[in-house]
Protein backbone atom coordinates (compact mmCIF):
# COMPACT_ATOMS: atom_id res chain seq x y z
CA UNK A 1 0.00 0.00 0.00
CA UNK A 2 1.23 3.43 -0.74
CA UNK A 3 1.91 5.62 2.51
CA UNK A 4 -0.71 7.75 0.65
CA UNK A 5 -3.03 5.55 1.56
CA UNK A 6 -1.63 4.89 4.69
CA UNK A 7 -2.11 8.65 5.65
CA UNK A 8 -5.38 8.67 4.29
CA UNK A 9 -6.15 5.65 6.18
CA UNK A 10 -4.84 7.08 9.69
CA UNK A 11 -5.94 10.26 9.24
CA UNK A 12 -9.44 9.88 11.12
CA UNK A 13 -7.97 8.15 14.07
CA UNK A 14 -5.57 10.61 14.42
CA UNK A 15 -8.00 13.49 14.54
CA UNK A 16 -10.38 11.19 17.00
CA UNK A 17 -7.13 10.38 19.17
CA UNK A 18 -6.92 14.92 18.99
CA UNK A 19 -10.21 15.67 19.74
CA UNK A 20 -10.95 12.85 22.55
CA UNK A 21 -7.77 12.39 23.91
CA UNK A 22 -4.94 15.22 23.58
CA UNK A 23 -6.20 18.51 22.07
CA UNK A 24 -2.79 20.16 21.73
CA UNK A 25 -1.62 17.95 19.65
CA UNK A 26 -3.94 19.20 16.90
CA UNK A 27 -2.06 22.33 17.43
CA UNK A 28 1.02 20.50 16.99
CA UNK A 29 0.32 18.65 14.10
CA UNK A 30 -0.47 22.39 12.45
CA UNK A 31 3.33 23.30 13.29
CA UNK A 32 5.75 22.83 9.84
CA UNK A 33 8.47 22.00 12.38
CA UNK A 34 6.43 19.74 14.72
CA UNK A 35 5.69 18.06 11.19
CA UNK A 36 8.87 17.87 10.11
CA UNK A 37 10.44 16.51 13.54
CA UNK A 38 7.58 13.28 13.32
CA UNK A 39 7.01 12.44 10.04
CA UNK A 40 10.62 14.50 7.78
CA UNK A 41 8.02 15.74 5.88
CA UNK A 42 8.12 19.85 4.26
CA UNK A 43 4.71 20.64 5.29
CA UNK A 44 2.21 20.91 8.22
CA UNK A 45 0.53 17.33 9.02
CA UNK A 46 -2.70 19.51 8.53
CA UNK A 47 -3.83 23.13 8.09
CA UNK A 48 -7.27 24.65 8.26
CA UNK A 49 -8.86 25.35 5.03
CA UNK A 50 -9.05 28.67 5.49
CA UNK A 51 -5.82 29.41 5.66
CA UNK A 52 -4.67 27.32 2.58
CA UNK A 53 -3.35 29.82 0.19
CA UNK A 54 -3.49 29.58 -3.56
CA UNK A 55 0.41 28.60 -3.78
CA UNK A 56 -0.17 25.97 -1.30
CA UNK A 57 -3.26 24.42 -2.19
CA UNK A 58 -1.82 21.56 -4.53
CA UNK A 59 0.45 20.53 -1.32
CA UNK A 60 -3.23 19.45 0.65
CA UNK A 61 -5.56 16.27 -0.55
CA UNK A 62 -8.99 17.77 -1.53
CA UNK A 63 -10.77 15.80 1.25
CA UNK A 64 -11.72 17.99 4.75
CA UNK A 65 -11.74 16.46 8.37
CA UNK A 66 -13.71 18.60 10.99
CA UNK A 67 -11.84 18.46 14.02
CA UNK A 68 -13.18 20.37 17.03
CA UNK A 69 -15.32 22.73 14.79
CA UNK A 70 -12.75 23.68 12.50
CA UNK A 71 -12.46 22.35 8.65
CA UNK A 72 -8.77 21.26 7.82
CA UNK A 73 -6.82 19.04 4.90
CA UNK A 74 -4.23 17.04 5.28
CA UNK A 75 -1.16 17.57 3.27
CA UNK A 76 0.20 15.09 0.27
CA UNK A 77 3.71 16.09 0.55
CA UNK A 78 4.65 11.85 1.83
CA UNK A 79 7.26 10.43 0.67
CA UNK A 80 8.66 5.93 1.37
CA UNK A 81 11.38 7.46 3.53
CA UNK A 82 8.37 8.65 6.12
CA UNK A 83 6.89 5.50 6.46
CA UNK A 84 8.76 3.99 9.39
CA UNK A 85 8.23 7.96 11.19
CA UNK A 86 4.36 7.51 10.93
CA UNK A 87 4.13 3.89 11.69
CA UNK A 88 6.24 5.00 15.01
CA UNK A 89 3.49 7.51 14.89
CA UNK A 90 0.97 5.86 15.29
CA UNK A 91 2.44 3.29 17.75
CA UNK A 92 3.13 6.39 20.30
CA UNK A 93 -0.31 7.25 20.27
CA UNK A 94 -1.94 3.98 20.84
CA UNK A 95 -3.38 3.78 17.23
CA UNK A 96 -3.93 1.22 14.67
CA UNK A 97 -2.58 2.21 11.24
CA UNK A 98 -5.23 0.46 8.78
CA UNK A 99 -3.59 -0.83 5.74
CA UNK A 100 -7.27 -1.94 3.90
CA UNK A 101 -8.08 1.74 2.41
CA UNK A 102 -11.87 2.09 1.36
CA UNK A 103 -12.01 3.39 -2.22
CA UNK A 104 -12.79 6.73 -1.16
CA UNK A 105 -8.94 7.05 -0.10
CA UNK A 106 -7.50 5.98 -3.39
CA UNK A 107 -4.35 7.79 -4.59
CA UNK A 108 -6.28 8.16 -8.22
CA UNK A 109 -5.69 11.50 -9.10
CA UNK A 110 -8.94 14.19 -8.28
CA UNK A 111 -9.98 16.43 -10.71
CA UNK A 112 -7.62 19.86 -9.09
CA UNK A 113 -4.62 16.67 -9.85
CA UNK A 114 -5.62 16.71 -13.40
CA UNK A 115 -5.79 20.25 -13.82
CA UNK A 116 -2.20 20.87 -11.84
CA UNK A 117 -1.25 18.12 -14.22
CA UNK A 118 -1.45 20.26 -17.88
CA UNK A 119 0.23 22.80 -16.12
CA UNK A 120 3.17 21.50 -14.99
CA UNK A 121 4.73 17.96 -13.14
CA UNK A 122 3.15 16.31 -10.22
CA UNK A 123 4.63 17.21 -7.02
CA UNK A 124 7.19 19.76 -8.63
CA UNK A 125 9.07 22.20 -6.89
CA UNK A 126 5.89 24.75 -6.39
CA UNK A 127 7.61 28.25 -7.87
CA UNK A 128 5.19 29.68 -4.83
CA UNK A 129 7.55 28.94 -1.93
CA UNK A 130 10.45 31.09 -3.88
CA UNK A 131 8.02 33.97 -4.57
CA UNK A 132 6.78 33.51 -0.79
CA UNK A 133 10.44 33.86 0.51
CA UNK A 134 11.18 37.15 -1.97
CA UNK A 135 8.70 38.89 -0.60
CA UNK A 136 9.36 37.88 3.34
CA UNK A 137 13.47 38.86 2.48
CA UNK A 138 11.70 42.28 1.35
CA UNK A 139 9.49 43.06 3.77
CA UNK A 140 12.32 41.79 6.46
CA UNK A 141 14.52 44.63 5.49
CA UNK A 142 12.22 47.43 4.76
CA UNK A 143 13.72 50.54 6.78
CA UNK A 144 17.15 50.88 8.74
CA UNK A 145 15.70 49.11 12.26
CA UNK A 146 18.64 46.99 13.56
CA UNK A 147 18.13 44.60 16.76
CA UNK A 148 19.91 41.78 18.61
CA UNK A 149 19.26 38.92 20.39
CA UNK A 150 19.29 40.52 24.09
CA UNK A 151 16.84 43.01 22.76
CA UNK A 152 14.40 40.00 21.26
CA UNK A 153 15.36 38.48 25.15
CA UNK A 154 13.49 41.80 26.52
CA UNK A 155 10.49 41.16 25.07
CA UNK A 156 10.27 37.93 26.26
CA UNK A 157 10.86 39.13 29.60
CA UNK A 158 8.38 41.99 28.92
CA UNK A 159 5.67 39.47 27.98
CA UNK A 160 6.16 37.77 31.16
CA UNK A 161 8.97 35.05 29.48
CA UNK A 162 4.94 33.89 28.43
CA UNK A 163 3.04 33.33 25.29
CA UNK A 164 1.31 36.74 24.47
CA UNK A 165 -1.84 34.93 23.02
CA UNK A 166 -2.47 32.94 25.80
CA UNK A 167 0.12 33.27 28.61
CA UNK A 168 1.51 29.92 28.47
CA UNK A 169 4.88 29.42 29.46
CA UNK A 170 5.98 26.46 27.54
CA UNK A 171 8.31 26.47 24.67
CA UNK A 172 8.28 30.02 22.70
CA UNK A 173 8.79 31.02 19.34
CA UNK A 174 9.08 34.33 17.71
CA UNK A 175 5.83 35.32 16.08
CA UNK A 176 5.04 37.96 13.28
CA UNK A 177 2.07 39.95 15.04
CA UNK A 178 0.88 41.45 11.62
CA UNK A 179 2.17 38.60 8.89
CA UNK A 180 4.69 39.08 6.80
CA UNK A 181 2.99 38.10 3.39
CA UNK A 182 2.16 40.33 0.42
CA UNK A 183 -1.28 40.84 2.13
CA UNK A 184 -1.07 41.89 5.46
CA UNK A 185 2.83 43.53 4.60
CA UNK A 186 3.84 42.70 8.11
CA UNK A 187 7.73 43.75 8.91
CA UNK A 188 10.23 42.10 10.96
CA UNK A 189 10.82 44.76 13.48
CA UNK A 190 10.75 44.42 16.68
CA UNK A 191 7.45 45.95 17.52
CA UNK A 192 5.82 43.37 15.34
CA UNK A 193 7.73 40.50 17.14
CA UNK A 194 6.24 38.69 20.31
CA UNK A 195 7.04 35.08 22.06
CA UNK A 196 4.29 32.81 20.92
CA UNK A 197 4.13 29.29 22.49
CA UNK A 198 3.93 26.39 19.42
CA UNK A 199 0.01 26.30 19.72
CA UNK A 200 -0.74 29.49 19.41
CA UNK A 201 2.03 29.95 16.71
CA UNK A 202 0.20 27.07 14.52
CA UNK A 203 -3.29 28.50 15.62
CA UNK A 204 -2.73 31.78 14.41
CA UNK A 205 -0.47 31.10 11.43
CA UNK A 206 -1.39 33.52 8.96
CA UNK A 207 -3.87 35.93 10.57
CA UNK A 208 -3.50 39.59 11.87
CA UNK A 209 -3.38 39.04 16.00
CA UNK A 210 -6.91 41.30 15.98
CA UNK A 211 -8.44 38.56 14.44
CA UNK A 212 -7.20 35.87 16.15
CA UNK A 213 -7.56 37.74 19.85
CA UNK A 214 -10.86 39.19 18.74
CA UNK A 215 -12.13 37.61 21.91
CA UNK A 216 -9.34 38.95 24.50
CA UNK A 217 -9.10 43.18 23.84
CA UNK A 218 -6.62 43.27 27.11
CA UNK A 219 -4.30 40.94 24.83
CA UNK A 220 -4.69 42.97 22.03
CA UNK A 221 -4.42 45.53 23.98
CA UNK A 222 -1.07 44.39 25.70
CA UNK A 223 0.14 44.04 22.22
CA UNK A 224 -0.53 47.41 20.45
CA UNK A 225 1.04 48.93 23.52
CA UNK A 226 4.05 46.61 22.78
CA UNK A 227 4.07 47.61 18.68
CA UNK A 228 3.83 51.85 20.29
CA UNK A 229 6.35 51.40 22.32
CA UNK A 230 8.94 50.31 19.72
CA UNK A 231 7.38 52.87 17.11
CA UNK A 232 6.06 50.16 15.13
CA UNK A 233 3.07 51.23 12.89
CA UNK A 234 1.70 48.54 10.44
CA UNK A 235 1.81 49.13 6.79
CA UNK A 236 -1.68 48.36 6.18
CA UNK A 237 -3.54 49.10 3.18
CA UNK A 238 -0.81 50.67 1.30
CA UNK A 239 -1.37 50.25 -2.38
CA UNK A 240 1.62 51.23 -3.96
CA UNK A 241 3.97 49.23 -1.72
CA UNK A 242 1.34 46.01 -2.52
CA UNK A 243 1.64 47.02 -6.37
CA UNK A 244 5.42 46.52 -5.98
CA UNK A 245 5.49 43.40 -3.53
CA UNK A 246 3.44 42.20 -6.40
CA UNK A 247 5.27 42.74 -9.22
CA UNK A 248 8.42 41.43 -7.62
CA UNK A 249 6.27 38.39 -6.51
CA UNK A 250 5.34 38.04 -10.30
CA UNK A 251 9.27 38.91 -11.49
CA UNK A 252 10.60 35.65 -9.85
CA UNK A 253 8.15 33.22 -12.23
CA UNK A 254 9.80 35.61 -15.13
CA UNK A 255 12.90 34.29 -14.15
CA UNK A 256 12.31 31.40 -13.09
CA UNK A 257 10.86 30.66 -16.76
CA UNK A 258 13.61 32.68 -18.70
CA UNK A 259 16.27 30.28 -17.16
CA UNK A 260 14.45 27.38 -17.77
CA UNK A 261 14.10 28.07 -21.13
CA UNK A 262 18.09 29.01 -21.35
CA UNK A 263 18.98 25.84 -20.13
CA UNK A 264 16.17 23.77 -21.67
CA UNK A 265 17.85 25.46 -25.43
CA UNK A 266 21.46 24.77 -23.75
CA UNK A 267 20.70 20.87 -23.19
CA UNK A 268 18.42 20.58 -26.53
CA UNK A 269 20.43 22.58 -28.55
CA UNK A 270 17.22 24.01 -30.21
CA UNK A 271 15.61 27.26 -29.63
CA UNK A 272 12.85 26.98 -26.98
CA UNK A 273 9.18 26.45 -28.23
CA UNK A 274 10.67 24.50 -31.55
CA UNK A 275 10.40 21.04 -32.77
Amino acid sequence: MKIGQIVKSSAPAIFKYCEETEPEEFARLQDPRYSKEAFNINYPFCRQVAQIGSSDRGRYWTGEYVVSGIPVRVTNDWYSKSLPLLRRYLASKGLASVFHPDPSTSDAPSPDDAIRAARGRYKGNAIGNAQNYLVRNILSRLGDEQFNALQWQAVVDAFGRACAYCGAESELVMDHVVPINKQALGEHRLGNLVPSCRACNARKAERDFREFLADDPIRVATIEDHMTSHGYEPLGDHAQLRAIIELAHQDVRNLADRYVAIINTVLTGKPEGTE
